[in-house]
This record gives structure tokens, C-alpha cells and sequence, in this order.
């Protein structure tokens, strides 16, 4: 089965998997691009101390790199999950079922965790960026507002300039914008731009490691911890 039907297919009829290899290969591409700026700078210093050798095989993973960064763009086109219906998170699925005890699902909200993971069932209890202040929140959603708060605060003029970065948005529908046409769930941030929140978790943290790529912030700076874990309740209603 040639990749396109297969994906196709997979959005007919398993759309929550195919979103969620969208959003894995989404972040995938991100880390390679951070691997190819650092690869990069190793080539730039062969250069400067005239290592030949060296600087051919860090030409040779830049290559390569760019090799899988192409091929990993093409499989999200063919998924092209945007006007999927996102995930709702698991406590706005449950409907009218039964209602587990929810505090037997609690984790240690001390323990750090970065963008790197999946998040999916997962709950937030806050996150701090840089060793600064930890700021607690109840949702993924918050997360998303507070890190952009954050930034744009920062830099103002780099923020709003998210709205014209192709990168920064999907390809039907604006993540940053001044306006809200064609926006499912706007938020405004500080009086200045609006940012889409209808996000899955995976949407987010793919977003957030966007966004501390554009202020040079290092991914791994940015620290989560967590309120509750709730994959097995999800697990246990399959």
C-alpha cells in the first residue's frame, strides 16, 4: 500500500492517530532543525581551524539532515490533519460515564519534564522557563497563553511578527493573528494579537518549541511538570 492511501485512509477512519503522527513528526522536525544549527556551527569551526576532514562529514550529516527534513514534511502533507477535529482532553471526553477517582492519577508535580515528551492524557500543574519563577496553571491551554504572555512581553515586535511567518501558522488557518477570521477558539494576548487555542497538548508543546526557537531560547530551558497522568482511564474505555 503506496504511503498516501495508507494515511488517507488512516485519517478516514483512526483520525486521532493520524493527528497524533502528525504532531510527533511535527516536533521530530523541529529537533532535527535544532541538530542542523548546531551541526552547523561544528562545520563553521572546521572550517576556522582548517579541519577538512572533519568539516566533509559534517557537511555529510547536513546532507542528510536535509534529506529527512524533506521526506518528514512530505508525510505531514499527505496527513494534512488541520481540519481534523482536535482531541478534546480527557476529562471533557468522559461524557457521562462513570467518574474514576481522579487523585489516584495524581504525579509528583515536582519532577521536570520538557517539550520532548507526549503529553497526551496528560495534566499540567505549571512551568518555568530559564530557572525563573514556576507559573501554575490547570490546562494546556494556559500553558500556551502564559509562555506567549511571556514572550511577547520579551519582545513585543517579534511576537506580533508571528502572524506573517508561514512556520509559525498552519496552512489553512492562523495560529497568530490581529484578526479573527478564520480562527476556531482566538485568545487575546495583552491587547496586541490574538492566538488560536484550540490545540491539542502535542499542538501545543509543537508550537511552544517553535516559538523559543524564534527568541533563541533553548528547548530543554523550558520546564514542565505535571498534575496528573490519566492514560490508563484511557486505556481501560478503549
Amino acid at each position: 500500500m503506496d504511503l498516501d492511501i495508507f494515511f488517507r485512509e488512516l485519517k478516514e477512519n483512526l483520525p486521532d492517530k493520524a493527528i497524533d503522527i502528525s504532531e510527533s513528526l511535527g516536533l521530530l522536525k523541529e529537533t532535527i532543525n535544532d541538530t542542523m544549527e548546531a551541526i552547523a556551527a561544528k562545520v563553521n569551526e572546521s572550517i576556522i581551524a582548517r579541519d577538512l576532514e572533519k568539516m566533509k562529514q559534517y557537511l555529510g550529516l547536513v546532507e542528510q539532515g536535509h534529506d529527512y527534513e524533506v521526506k518528514i514534511e512530505e508525510i505531514i502533507k499527505m496527513l494534512d490533519v488541520e481540519e481534523l477535529a482536535i482531541k478534546e482532553e480527557i476529562n471533557e471526553n468522559i461524557g457521562n460515564k462513570i467518574l474514576p477517582n481522579y487523585d489516584e492519577y495524581t504525579v509528583d508535580n515536582k519532577v521536570e519534564h520538557t517539550l520532548y515528551e507526549n503529553f497526551t492524557h496528560i495534566r499540567p500543574f505549571g512551568f518555568r522557563i530559564d530557572g525563573t519563577e514556576l507559573i501554575e496553571v490547570k490546562t494546556w491551554q494556559e500553558v500556551f497563553l502564559k509562555t506567549c504572555e511571556l514572550l511577547l512581553y520579551k519582545d513585543e515586535k517579534k511576537f506580533v511578527q508571528f502572524e506573517n511567518k508561514p512556520n509559525m501558522n498552519g496552512k489553512k488557518n492562523k495560529y497568530f493573528s490581529v484578526s479573527v477570521k478564520g480562527m476556531r477558539k482566538p485568545e487575546m494576548i495583552s491587547n496586541k494579537i490574538y492566538v488560536e487555542t484550540n490545540m491539542s497538548s502535542n499542538s501545543i508543546r509543537n508550537i511552544i518549541v517553535k516559538m523559543l526557537r524564534e527568541y533563541d531560547i533553548k528547548v530543554n530551558d523550558f520546564k514542565l511538570y505535571f498534575r496528573a497522568d490519566y492514560t490508563n482511564i484511557n486505556k481501560e474505555n478503549l
